[in-house]
């Protein structure tokens, strides 16, 4: 009984991690194609709900960098992101992290 929860467990981590990852790597697309505030606003809004999901599941690491995306990210309505290029090095090095945990 024990083996078949420590089984289950362990699958459900690896789904978690690979529902992480893919979820990096939609946020990498979608950063590379903003061109509106509106947009900008929707990505730091994803940004944040992986950041608490990686908080629950324990990911400190990549809780941090993810909390450097949102440190980073300002959406504004009316100029364009002076933040763009930190935002862009921060991705790549989440990926990377999420890649490594993986």
């Amino acid at each position: 009984m024990k083996s078949t929860s420590a089984l289950l467990l362990a699958m459900i981590q690896v789904q978690e991690q690979a529902e992480i990852l893919k979820e990096i790597e939609a946020l990498c697309s979608m950063h590379e194609k903003i061109s509106q505030a509106s947009e900008c606003r929707e990505f730091n809004r994803r940004v944040a709900l992986l950041l608490q999901r990686l908080e629950d599941a324990g990911w400190s690491r990549l809780a941090d960098r993810a909390m450097s995306l949102l440190a980073a990210c300002n959406p504004k309505d009316l100029s364009q992101c002076d933040s763009i290029q930190m935002a862009r090095e921060t991705l790549v090095r989440l990926r990377e992290t999420a890649k490594e945990k993986t």
